[in-house]
């Protein structure tokens, strides 16, 4: 029998804007890889408070949130949570505007 939490949902492949970091969707969390330190952070429904859109520039708006490509030079999502060192995380998905969409879709699951 496969896991329900195994079902992915959506992938945004990796690009030069995202440093080829891919970004995927599941359907009990949201997995953010993050290549420059061989790491994949997951972030659980639990953990979820947030999602949105950021332009550029926005070298100012937040001061503590951890980007993982090139967030502050192009259009990006920022997704807040509610534990660990960094709450703000923020990265360039292929289309933003649909990983928010596909995220949003995702918190209103049960």
């Amino acid at each position: 029998m496969v896991d329900e939490g195994n079902k992915l949902l959506y992938k945004s492949e990796g690009s030069f804007r995202s440093l080829w970091n891919s970004y995927r969707i599941y359907a009990d969390r949201i997995e953010l890889e993050f290549r420059l330190f061989f790491t994949t952070i997951i972030i659980r429904r639990n953990d979820f408070v947030r999602v949105d859109i950021f332009r550029p520039p926005v070298f100012r708006t937040s001061m503590c949130a951890l980007k993982l490509d090139f967030a502050d030079l192009c259009t990006h999502v920022g997704i807040l949570r509610n534990c660990g060192y960094f709450k703000e995380i923020r990265f360039t998905p292929s289309d933003p505007a649909e990983f928010k969409n596909q995220v949003c879709q995702w918190a209103q699951m049960q």
